[in-house]
């Protein structure tokens, strides 16, 4: 049964509320999200501690926000060459150059510098006492070790990353100019909303109430549900979280930056539109290796007690439907809303989004 594109676009809405809502629905009404988390990290997160044991929650941990930091460097990589080959007005070209060059450098910073700190923590954790480290003063994200190295070494991927992507061609780098818009859009909305409704909410950790403090503070009766505003964040200050918890993100459990870090992987679907790419394996590949790798990660921050089951449903979801709705404003140019509401109401709303 052929459908058109109107039928596909009206089912594929409709599920997929139907399916959020649902899991939403569930983890509002009931304590699914702490029978998830006990289970989930029993192996994983010994009692009385903040920092888990893991294998597979830590190496993800550490790894699991690389894709914003890689996407977001390939895209300056890309407006550098764009910059390079197609800017005539000099020297405004070069200082584009320069400006995309370092831009580049700089994503990679945070890329080593994530990877680093979240190790040194762990190692840390394996050797000593992390909480006391960090009372003491001591941050591995900024320690003067880890952002040499990382500086090193993101001049270094830079400079591969640059060469790498010199053989690409000109028509081709044309059109990846649409996908560094369109994944722009998607990073601003999916990451803004997230950091504007972790403090508010101001859920506590599962490993915040783990912890020895936690436990001093009624362990798990401090959970709460997803839609919950405890105003934690209000009542304790940065510098009362790291004296009980040896953290300063004890109460930004809801929703996951880390699993909507790693869902700006979907981004990579719209490269199928882009590059215009028709081998259906590949296709399936894209889809499928996004989905996965945003999965793990968020099955490993429930392993690790750093978020709920709603907590990473949510991180993963504003990465998809952001990634969703830069493709149609950019790549699609509103086609899907066009099929579903007529034109009339398209062009409507295409002009609201323009004024």
């Amino acid at each position: 049964m052929n459908l058109s594109l109107k039928n596909k676009s009206i089912i594929a809405v409709v599920l997929f509320v139907v399916i959020v809502a649902a899991m939403l629905l569930v983890t509002a009404l009931t304590d699914v999200d702490l029978e998830i988390s006990k289970i989930l990290t029993k192996n994983a997160l010994p009692e009385g501690e903040y920092i888990a044991t893991d294998v597979f929650g830590v190496s993800l941990e550490a790894i699991g926000s690389s894709a914003i930091y890689l996407l977001a460097a390939f895209c300056l990589i890309v407006l550098f060459w764009c910059s390079v080959r197609f800017m005539k007005l000099r020297p405004l070209r070069e200082i584009l150059a320069v400006i995309f060059f370092v831009g580049g450098i700089v994503a990679f910073w945070f890329y080593m510098k994530d990877i680093l700190a979240y190790t040194g923590e762990h190692v840390g954790a394996a050797v000593g006492d992390v909480a006391s480290d960090i009372r003491a003063g001591k941050d591995y994200a900024e320690s003067a070790e880890i952002s040499a190295v990382a500086v090193i070494a993101a001049i270094v991927l830079n400079l591969l990353a640059v060469f790498a992507c010199k053989g690409i061609k000109d028509e081709t780098m044309k059109k990846l100019i649409k996908f560094v818009v369109a994944f722009l859009i998607m990073a601003l909305i999916a990451n803004l909303i997230v950091l504007f409704v972790k403090v508010p909410v101001g859920r506590m950790r599962y490993r915040s109430m783990n912890s020895e403090a936690g436990q001093a503070m009624g362990g798990f009766d401090n959970f709460t549900r997803w839609w919950q505003m405890t105003g934690n964040n209000d009542k304790f200050s940065r510098e009362e979280c790291i004296a009980l918890f040896g953290a300063t993100d004890a109460f930004k459990s809801f929703p996951s930056g880390h699993t909507c870090a790693a869902g700006m992987c979907y981004a990579l679907i719209m490269l199928i539109d882009v590059l215009d790419i028709k081998n259906k394996w590949v296709k399936f590949g894209i889809w499928a290796g996004t989905i996965v790798m945003t999965m793990l990660v968020a099955i490993s921050r429930i392993v690790v007690g750093a978020h709920f089951f709603s907590d990473v449903m949510m991180g993963g979801t504003l990465a998809f439907v952001s990634m969703i709705i830069a493709r149609e404003i950019v790549i699609c140019k509103f086609s899907h809303v066009k099929a579903i509401f007529g034109k009339n109401h398209s062009e409507l709303l295409e002009n609201t989004i323009v004024e």
